[in-house]
C-alpha cells in the first residue's frame, strides 16, 4: 500500500516552525485554514510519490465545485439585478404601451393577483370605482376607427396601477454621497424662514432648539435625531419648489432629505421627532404622494405614537401634554381618512381610542394657520380667531364617524346600522356648516383676501369630506341611488374651491386632492352612460361636470409643482373619459333621431271605438237621415260610453275626416237599445 503521506513538513509548518503531521492533501496544522498546504520540496523531486498524485488530482475537483459555487451567485446577483432594472422599466413601459395594445376586456382590479407588486386594498373603498368604470367602457359602443375606449382602458389601468402600487425612486449613486452644506449666509437666510412657515404646523409639530436647528443646517451628518434633517430639509424644498419651482438647489435639499430617511432609526426608533417628520411627508410631502407610500409612512407614524404612549397621561408640562395630544388626534384624523379609501383596517382603532381627552380648547386656539405670515399675518402675531380650533374639533368629531363607517363597510352590517350612520353623518355637518360659516362671516371683517380665501376652503374641504362619506355609504343602496347621484354632483361642483397645494393647511392630505375627485367624478360617468332617468338637460349638466373635473386637475398643475407631471396625466384621464360620455350621449341621440317611431298598441275597445269612428264619417249625408228615422223619441242620445274618459286625443281619426262635435250620436247606445228591444 502506498504511503499517505510527504516526505518532508509543508511549507506552512516548515515557515512557522511547526510540527508538521505531513498527511495528505492537508496536514493537521492547515485543515483548520482554507488556505491550500503546499509540499514543494517533495515536488522538487524527480519522482513524485503516488501521494501527490492523489493530492494533484483532489484539488482540481476542489477547485471545480468553489468555481461552480462562485457562478452560481454571481448568476444570481446577476438575476436579481434584472429583476430591480424590469420593475424601474415596467411603468415607463407600460404607460407607453398600453396606448398601443389596450385590454377592452380585462379588469383592472382582477390584475392584482397576476404581480406580487399590486398592493392588496379592500372591498369596500374610494377606489371600487375601477371596476365599475371598466364594465361601463365595454358598454359603451365604439364607431370604427375610434380608439377613444382603447384609450379609456389604458388610462384606468394607469390609475389602478397608482392607486395600488409603491415605489419610491432611488437617487443616483453619485449622489448618495455627502449632505449639502448651505454657505452661512444661505443657512441663516434658511433658518430664519423657516420660523415663520414652521407656525403653520402649530400645535401639532414642533422646532428643535437653535444650536440642533444650526447643526441641521450646517452639520446633518452629526445630528443624532435625523428626522430633523428630514423635518427641515423638506420643508425648506416644499416652500422652495412653490415659489421657484425645480431647480438645482431644491434638488441639493431633496438629496439632503432622502439621505436622512435612509437612517432606520427614522423608522425603528419610537422618537416624538420621528413621529412629527413621518406624518408631515404622509400628509404634505409632494414626492410621497402617490397613495400607499403615504399610507406606509402613516402606519410607521402611527405604530411609533402608540409605542410612545403620546396620548397617555404621563407627569410632563401642561404644554407639553397638550400638543402630545394634538399631534395623536390628527394621526387619528388622517389614519380614518386612508381607512375609508383603502377598505384596510385603521391603524389607530375608534373603538379603543375615541375616549382619548380631547386638547384644552384653549391650547387648540393656537392652530389657526390662515393668521400666519404665510397668508399675509404678521409672525407671532394672532387676531384670535376660533376658526381653525373649531375645523380641528369638527374634523376630530368625523373621525370617530369614519371610524365606525370603515368598520360598518368591511363588516357589511345591516341596513338600520346603515341609516343611524347616515343621519349622524348629515347631523354632523348640518352643524358643523352652520358654526364655521358663522364664524366666516364674523371674521371677513377683519381679514384680507388670502385669509378668507383660506377658510373658505377649509369650509369646502370639510362639505367634500361629507359627501365623499355618503357617496361610500349609500354604494350599493339602490333606494338611496338618487341620494348618491346628488352628493356626486355637489361633490364635483365645490371642486373649483379645492385648488390648492401643500401650504394650505384646511386642505387635508395631498394625495386626497388629486385622486379623491375620481369617486364622484365616475358616479356621474355612470349615470351618463346608464341614465336613471333620461332628460337632456340632466345628461348636459352632467358632461358639463365632468369638464369640471378635467379643469380642476389643470388648475392643480400650477399649485402642485412638484407633481406637475402628475396632475397632468389625470387631466389626460379625466377628459379621455368626458370625450367618451361626449361620443355616447352623441351616438345615442343620433340613434333616437333616425330610428322609426314604434305603433301605439290599442286595446280591442279602444279599436272598436275608432273603427265605428271610421264608419260614421263615411257615411252620407242621405244615410245619416235614413238611420235616424228609426230611432224611438225617448232614447237618451247622452247615454255614457265605458272607458269614454279614458280616451287619448292621439287615438283621433286624421284631420281630414272632419271634426267630431261634442254631442257625436253614439251608435254603440244604438245597436245596444235594439238589441235589447228585439229580445
Amino acid at each position: 500500500m502506498e504511503s499517505r503521506f510527504a516526505r518532508f513538513a509543508c511549507d506552512f509548518c516548515r515557515h512557522k516552525k511547526l510540527k508538521c503531521s505531513r498527511e495528505l492533501p492537508k496536514c493537521s496544522n492547515c485543515k483548520p485554514w482554507p488556505s491550500s498546504c503546499n509540499y514543494l520540496r517533495d515536488k522538487s523531486s524527480s519522482t513524485p510519490p503516488a501521494s501527490n498524485r492523489i493530492q494533484q488530482a483532489s484539488e482540481p475537483e476542489s477547485t471545480f465545485g468553489l468555481r461552480l459555487q462562485r457562478l452560481e451567485n454571481t448568476v444570481q446577483q446577476l438575476a436579481n439585478s434584472v429583476d430591480q432594472a424590469l420593475q424601474a422599466i415596467r411603468p415607463i413601459s407600460s404607460d407607453k404601451g398600453s396606448r398601443k395594445r389596450p385590454s377592452s376586456t380585462q379588469d383592472p382590479i382582477s390584475q392584482n393577483n397576476i404581480s406580487d407588486s399590486k398592493l392588496y386594498i379592500g372591498p369596500s373603498h374610494s377606489f371600487s370605482f375601477l371596476k365599475e368604470a371598466s364594465a361601463n367602457i365595454d358598454a359603451i359602443a365604439q364607431p370604427a376607427g375610434d380608439d377613444t375606449r382603447q384609450s379609456a382602458h389604458s388610462e384606468l389601468q394607469y390609475l389602478s396601477n397608482s392607486l395600488t402600487t409603491a415605489r419610491v425612486e432611488q437617487q443616483k449613486k453619485e449622489d448618495s454621497s455627502s449632505f449639502f452644506i448651505p454657505s452661512r449666509a444661505i443657512g441663516y437666510r434658511l433658518i430664519s424662514q423657516i420660523f415663520g412657515y414652521a407656525e403653520l404646523g402649530e400645535p401639532f409639530f414642533t422646532l428643535p432648539s437653535e444650536d440642533v436647528l444650526r447643526q441641521v443646517v450646517f452639520e446633518p451628518q452629526n445630528v443624532r435625531e435625523k428626522a430633523w434633517v428630514v423635518y427641515f430639509n423638506y420643508m425648506i424644498l416644499s416652500v422652495m419648489s412653490n415659489e421657484t419651482g425645480e431647480s438645482d438647489e431644491t434638488s441639493r435639499f431633496r438629496r439632503n432629505m432622502q439621505l436622512a430617511l435612509n437612517d432606520s432609526s427614522v423608522f425603528l426608533e419610537p422618537r416624538h421627532v420621528n413621529v412629527q417628520a413621518l406624518v408631515f411627508l404622509a400628509m404634505h410631502g409632494e414626492d410621497y404622494a402617490a397613495p400607499n407610500l403615504s399610507w406606509m409612512l402613516l402606519g410607521h407614524a402611527c405604530r411609533q405614537a402608540e409605542a410612545l404612549g403620546i396620548h397617555l397621561p404621563y407627569h410632563q408640562p401642561p404644554e407639553h401634554r397638550q400638543q402630545r395630544l394634538c399631534l395623536f388626534w390628527m394621526l387619528f384624523l388622517i389614519d380614518k381618512s386612508c381607512s375609508l379609501a383603502f377598505g384596510r383596517p385603521a391603524f389607530l382603532p375608534t373603538a379603543l381610542y375615541q375616549n382619548v381627552p380631547l386638547p384644552d380648547p384653549t391650547f387648540i386656539l393656537k392652530f389657526n394657520p390662515h393668521e400666519r405670515v404665510a397668508f399675509g399675518g404678521q409672525q407671532g402675531v394672532s387676531k384670535g380667531s376660533q376658526f381653525g380650533a373649531e375645523v380641528l374639533m369638527r374634523s376630530i368629531q368625523w373621525a370617530k364617524l369614519a371610524g365606525v363607517l370603515s368598520d360598518l363597510l368591511s363588516t357589511g352590517d345591516s341596513s338600520n346600522a346603515r341609516v343611524e350612520i347616515r343621519s349622524k353623518l348629515e347631523r354632523w355637518y348640518l352643524e358643523t356648516d352652520r358654526a364655521l360659516t358663522e364664524i366666516l362671516r364674523a371674521e371677513s371683517t377683519s381679514a384680507d383676501v388670502s385669509q378668507i380665501r383660506e377658510m373658505s376652503l377649509g369650509i369646502s374641504s370639510i362639505k367634500f369630506q361629507y359627501l365623499h362619506s355618503l357617496i361610500l355609504l349609500l354604494k350599493g343602496d339602490e333606494s338611496s341611488s338618487a341620494l348618491r347621484l346628488f352628493s356626486a354632483r355637489e361633490a364635483i361642483s365645490i371642486l373649483s374651491s379645492m385648488v390648492s397645494n401643500w401650504s394650505s393647511v384646511y386642505n387635508g392630505v395631498v394625495w386626497q386632492l388629486l385622486y379623491c375627485p375620481f369617486t364622484p367624478f365616475f358616479v356621474v360617468f355612470d349615470n351618463i352612460i346608464h341614465p336613471q332617468d333620461y332628460h337632456t338637460a340632466t345628461i348636459d349638466q352632467d358632461l358639463e361636470l365632468l369638464s369640471v373635473t378635467v379643469n380642476y386637475f389643470k388648475a392643480m398643475q400650477s399649485q402642485m409643482r412638484l407633481l406637475a407631471t402628475v396632475c397632468s396625466r389625470l387631466e389626460h384621464t379625466a377628459a379621455i373619459f368626458l370625450k367618451l360620455a361626449q361620443n355616447h350621449v352623441s351616438h345615442r341621440a343620433s340613434a333616437k333621431t333616425t330610428a322609426p317611431a314604434a305603433p301605439h298598441k290599442q286595446s280591442a275597445s279602444h279599436q272598436n271605438y275608432n273603427q265605428a269612428l271610421a264608419d260614421l264619417m263615411d257615411l252620407n249625408v242621405s244615410d245619416m237621415s235614413n238611420h235616424i228615422e228609426w230611432l224611438p223619441v225617448d232614447m237618451d242620445t247622452t247615454w255614457p260610453l265605458p272607458e269614454a274618459e279614458k280616451h287619448d286625443p292621439v287615438h283621433s281619426r286624421p284631420a281630414d275626416r272632419g271634426q267630431m262635435s261634442s254631442n257625436m250620436f253614439d251608435w254603440f247606445s244604438w245597436d245596444s237599445y235594439y238589441a235589447g228591444t228585439e229580445a
